[in-house]
């Protein structure tokens, strides 16, 4: 399977960087230079993990990490950023962001992320697709017992 990773970061060779990273590990990669696009996006695509960059004008990290929780609480929400402090990366995993990692990044350390990030998404879809299954064997079952139920009467 072939998962999906959105890239936002208004550094346009960041950008690349990281979308050449992802492309040589099989991700399909779709590319944004603003927050605001990277929404209107993922209101139209479905992404497996996005990786942002924190700071950006007008819509930054922050908000496109609360945008893509509210569109999909499945994704894995990776912040990017080279003004790292304690208060941003605790406020950042309160909000729900699957990791955060300062720049400048080592491109190994990324990787590895993205591999941690890929196995908590399948995990949450399989845990999701299990629920789904067994909501349909108990209502199988609940009706199977009221047909019974009835034909006994």
């Amino acid at each position: 399977m072939s998962y999906k990773i959105l890239i936002v970061d208004d550094e346009v060779t960041a950008v690349n960087n990281l979308a050449y990273v992802c492309e040589k590990e099989g991700y399909q990669v779709t590319t944004r230079t603003a927050g605001i696009e990277a929404i209107k996006v993922m209101k139209e695509e479905y992404f497996d993990i996005i990786l942002t960059d924190l700071k950006m004008e007008n819509v930054d990290g922050i908000a496109v990490l609360n945008a893509a929780k509210q569109l999909n609480s499945h994704v894995a929400v990776i912040l990017i950023t080279g003004h790292a402090t304690l208060d941003s990366a605790v406020e950042a995993m309160k909000l729900g962001a699957f990791h955060y990692i300062a720049k400048p990044f080592r491109l190994d350390e990324v990787r590895e992320v993205l591999r941690k990030a890929i196995e908590m998404v399948s995990l949450k879809m399989r845990t999701k697709n299990l629920k789904s299954n067994f909501l349909i064997i108990s209502n199988l079952r609940l009706s199977l017992h009221k047909m019974l139920v009835w034909k006994n009467c």
